[in-house]
């Protein structure tokens, strides 16, 4: 019995751990900080100049794949909303009503 209480502690323990290193993990940001660190010391230096127009590049692009997807999700909960209203009315019993001509006013 206390083995197994034992192996739970570990189990849980160890998924805290992952779920916390996941959490925590930004190697972009931690590689932009390295690199600029780098390039303060040594500003003439090709390969960290090139490493870090790169690391913008890609941060941009990031942004814009994040910024579409979000766009995207937007979007399907829009329509799943939409359906589920449609659905609920006519389980409800309701219909749509159809709108009346329009009115003709004297004046015009």
């Amino acid at each position: 019995m206390i083995k197994m209480s034992h192996i739970a502690t570990a189990l849980l323990l160890a998924s805290i751990t992952v779920a916390h290193a996941e959490t925590t993990k930004q190697p972009v940001a931690q590689g932009a900080a390295s690199v600029d660190k780098n390039l303060s010391k040594d500003p003439d230096n090709k390969g960290l100049q090139n490493a870090s127009e790169q690391l913008q590049d890609n941060k941009a692009k990031v942004a814009d794949k994040r910024s579409e997807a979000d766009k995207k999700a937007d979007a399907a909960k829009q329509k799943k909303d939409k359906k589920d209203k449609k659905e609920h009315m006519e389980k409800a019993g309701h219909e749509k009503m159809d709108r009346p001509d329009k009115m003709e006013h004297p004046g015009k």
